[in-house]
């Protein structure tokens, strides 16, 4: 089956099940008052646009979850890698990341807020409390899985240290961390939007906690199809830039085995 038979099918498959709920809506299968209606969110959305209210929250949240995401992503890497060369680092401190990663970090937002208050700062901190430690684990498991062996023959060859992260290190972890990166995207987009609906003047979880408030259902739905969407072409962006890299490995790898 052809990637264009997929897309047509997938999208035949949401267009069908937006169909049916618009039709249950109609006929009092399902109760407008808790679901909405694909019509309702629409209209919505269109009055949002000429508000410009989508363009003013949707950049609030996007930045907080760009900054935490950037740098949580720069710090598992460079924890991740910092652990897996150096056993001493690992087992001294590897057990405080894995009690801490398996804290209820969710649970701590209320408490960052506190902390670090309303503003953007908050945010930032909650994305990277939940974007770190999926990154730092992919990162680590991928310098883990390198065979030793692999290692010993490059510096018998004669490898230096740039040599041997650039052609074994980077190849054998590229599809790891990448693996991280579309998880991590929406951990970042879930914890921004966490963070505003504890408490925040402006973002997408400021206009759903504020429909929710005023019992808006439609409000509701609007901001979670608009996250929807956010999260879907991230993904893409990131599955075009996975697959370049992927290219990369498969060429860099095809080098080693011709040395």
């Amino acid at each position: 089956m052809t990637s264009w038979h997929l897309q047509v099918l997938r999208w035949s498959l949401i267009i069908l099940l937006i169909t049916i709920w618009e039709f249950s809506i109609k006929y009092g299968a399902i109760d407008v008052y808790y679901f909405s209606s694909p019509s309702l969110i629409f209209r919505n959305f269109q009055f949002w646009l000429e508000e410009d209210l989508i363009f003013k929250h949707l950049s609030v949240t996007l930045s907080e979850a760009g900054v935490g995401f950037i740098s949580g992503l720069i710090l598992g890497i460079t924890l991740g890698f910092l652990f897996a060369a150096n056993p001493r680092i690992d087992a001294i401190l590897q057990p405080f990341i894995t009690i801490m990663n398996a804290m209820p970090r969710i649970a701590f937002a209320p408490l960052i807020i506190l902390w670090f208050g309303f503003g953007f700062l908050s945010k930032v901190v909650i994305v990277i409390s939940l974007v770190f430690f999926v990154v730092f684990f992919n990162t680590y498991r991928g310098f883990k899985e390198i065979n030793p062996i692999l290692l010993k023959n490059a510096a018998v060859l004669g490898a230096t240290r740039y040599q041997i992260l650039r052609h074994i290190y980077l190849p054998a972890t590229v599809s790891w961390t990448f693996a991280s990166l579309r998880v991590s995207v929406g951990f970042a987009i879930i914890a921004a939007i966490l963070g505003e609906y504890i408490g925040s003047s402006a973002g997408i979880g400021f206009l759903i906690n504020n429909a929710q408030s005023n019992f808006d259902a439609t409000g509701v739905m609007t901001g979670l199809a608009l996250l929807t969407i956010v999260v879907a072409i991230l993904d893409v962006l990131l599955k075009r830039i996975e697959s370049h890299f992927t290219k990369w490995q498969v060429v860099d790898q095809s080098e080693e085995s011709k040395i």
